[in-house]
């Protein structure tokens, strides 16, 4: 598992959506993903990351004990 499957996140999209909703699920995602590699490349915090997160709607309690699994599996925390 590599550090961009860790912290990566992903914003369902469900038959259901009118193509508003698919493309503002598309501009979250975007989003997101260009918070990610701010954060990996040193340009924003952790908490700038999280607060991105929670701009596009992320469940941010699931998000959190998710990454917290990928830390432990990958053996990073305990």
């Amino acid at each position: 598992m590599i550090i961009t499957d860790i912290l990566g996140v992903e914003i369902p999209l469900h038959p259901e959506m009118c193509q508003d909703e698919i493309n503002t699920r598309i501009e979250q995602e975007e989003a997101a993903y260009l918070g990610k590699i701010a954060f990996l490349k040193g340009k924003i915090t952790l908490e700038e990351y999280l607060d991105i997160l929670e701009m596009c709607e992320v469940d941010m309690d699931d998000y959190l004990l998710n990454l917290e699994g990928n830390l432990k599996t990958v053996g990073i925390i305990i």
